[in-house]
């Protein structure tokens, strides 16, 4: 036994660096796996967060959304198929993805009241690992969500294309405004300490990003006011690229809404990451 231990040490101390940063990404990784399948095992049972969560973006597609259909001057919406379903659905598809999110911290937030969080600690994996698989899960589950809304869009009768590199393009803008709400929501999740009051601070935040965007009508029919907050929410750049790339409008330039949509889940990432950095410090 002694001579096993010894050379198990020797053979840690002779590793290159090479070889100890590649075991400590495959633990990160592993660790992160198990969390994950974890976090998505409890996501198929609870038919109430599928439900809930979808919920809402079903009741805007199926009353507002088709009951506006006859209303609303089409002329006036731009570059789009010429359907107000088609229009807004971009918009309710960034609901169900901000929707997603809130779930996605709040699974964080119930580990670490109910103390599982602190067995986690405790396992002999990365401690980063619990963030991962936290943005990992939260991500995953929002983009299936999504994809079932937009789905059932096109059932409603909203064209949209079916060019592989447009349908990629959405998905990336999605993708991108999917992880800076779930690194935001990871964050606030963090720092915490009761579940009302992060449902206080995040679900608050739902309407304004909604109606204080493009998502129900065009840029250039708001007041000015209202157009430049809705230039300054990020909502209205994933909505526009959604539009651009899978329904063939939008009106501002897919570079910048890229860019945008880049630098803010930098930044919500990294509050996230901040925030759980200072779980760890405090223990």
């Amino acid at each position: 036994m002694q001579s096993q231990i010894s050379r198990q040490a020797g053979d840690t101390f002779d590793a290159s660096p090479a070889v100890a940063v590649q075991s400590a990404w495959g633990e990160l990784w592993r660790g992160a796996w198990v969390i994950f399948n974890k976090h998505m095992l409890k996501f198929r049972s609870n038919s109430m967060e599928i439900g809930g969560t979808l919920g809402w973006p079903l009741l805007w597609i199926g009353t507002f959304g088709l009951g506006m259909e006859r209303v609303v001057d089409t002329s006036m919406l731009g570059g789009t198929t010429g359907s107000y379903l088609a229009f807004i659905t971009p918009g309710i598809i960034a609901l169900t993805a901000l929707s997603g999110a809130v779930n996605s911290g709040m699974t964080l937030l119930e580990e670490k009241i109910r103390g599982v969080l602190k067995e986690y600690f405790v396992a002999p994996i990365p401690r980063m690992s619990i963030l991962l698989a936290s943005t990992g899960s939260g991500l995953v589950k929002t983009l299936i969500q999504s994809i079932i809304i937009l789905t059932i869009a096109v059932l409603f009768g909203a064209r949209m294309t079916w060019n592989p590199i447009a349908l990629l393009g959405g998905l990336i803008f999605l993708l991108l405004y999917v992880m800076a709400f779930v690194g935001f929501s990871n964050g606030v999740a963090a720092r915490s300490n009761s579940v009302g009051g992060y449902h206080m601070l995040l679900f608050v935040l739902n309407l304004p990003l909604l109606f204080l965007s493009n998502a129900l009508y065009p840029l250039n029919a708001m007041p000015g006011w209202m157009r430049v907050l809705a230039y300054l929410n990020p909502t209205t750049y994933v909505v526009d690229g959604l539009r651009h790339t899978l329904f063939n409008g939008g009106s501002l330039p897919v570079l910048l809404s890229l860019t945008v949509l880049t630098l803010f889940a930098a930044v919500c990432n990294w509050y996230g990451l901040r925030s759980f950095q200072a779980i760890l410090e405090s223990k």
